[in-house]
């Protein structure tokens, strides 16, 4: 959990870099999920030899974004497993910062995504590299980014081959109501030997298409659906349901 609260530290030092800064809009939020695994297509039996359904879980979390004239940054803290035992927990940050290098919105792209457990797992995910903030409209973006990806994780440190990834989002209203439809992914490649054999090949994609029903002006709630391949140290196609209920700052 401490690695956790200092890698959050961390991003939160770089994210104040601009010293004036023009805050343009943001958003911020809370969230509990109950994450549900025999509910994918990719998952007939467990890697681990356990029961799909023993994977399922309760997350509760807090997530925040803001856009500035110098580029935007968002980040995101899981406490994962709360309906489970005090030492079956885990908890994962994620930070992420662009910063405009143009006018037309090439950036300067950094992240670091953290996670431990209880049981000793420890993974951090560090990636520098390009983006781009200049695609959006009314109700809509799309931001796209390539870098250099490093990890730290048990018994495997240093250089771990590239990673493109993307961020989009669209916000319509459908029969008088509010939604959000968004989606992240994450495509890692060239790994190194070590971290390819855990993960089943020197390549993993990891993602999420969500839709939310924002019902209330404080209120959320919807579907994402979560997926992986060799990815989470499962091989191949892995995916689950997540249903959430989230309170908007």
């Amino acid at each position: 959990m401490r690695k956790s609260l200092l890698a959050l530290g961390a991003v939160a030092a770089v994210s104040a870099v601009p010293a004036q800064a023009e805050y343009l809009f943001g958003f911020g939020s809370m969230y509990a999920d109950y994450q549900v695994w025999n509910q994918g297509f990719g998952n007939d039996d467990d890697n681990f030899g356990g029961k799909i359904e023993d994977r399922n879980q309760a997350v509760i979390g807090i997530e925040g974004g803001a856009v500035f004239d110098w580029g935007q940054m968002y980040g995101f803290y899981d406490y994962e497993g709360v309906d489970r035992s005090g030492n079956d927990r885990g908890a994962s940050t994620k930070g992420t910062i662009h910063y405009n290098l143009t006018e037309s919105g090439v950036s300067l792209y950094a992240q670091v995504y953290n996670t431990d457990t209880d049981k000793g797992f420890h993974e951090q995910n560090r990636v520098i590299g390009l983006g781009y903030t200049g695609l959006g409209g009314d109700g809509w973006g799309f931001t796209p980014w390539v870098g250099a990806h490093q990890i730290n994780t048990n018994g495997n440190s240093g250089s771990n081959g590239g990673m493109v990834g993307w961020v989009g989002f669209y916000n319509t209203d459908l029969a008088g109501q509010n939604f959000t439809f968004s989606t992240w992914g994450e495509y890692e490649f060239a790994r190194n030997d070590k971290y390819a054999a855990a993960q089943g090949d020197d390549w993993g994609l990891n993602g999420s298409i969500n839709a939310m029903w924002n019902f209330h002006k404080n209120w959320s709630t919807g579907v994402l659906y979560r997926y992986t391949v060799n990815k989470l140290a499962r091989e191949d196609y892995q995916d689950l349901v997540i249903y959430r209920l989230q309170y908007n700052f």
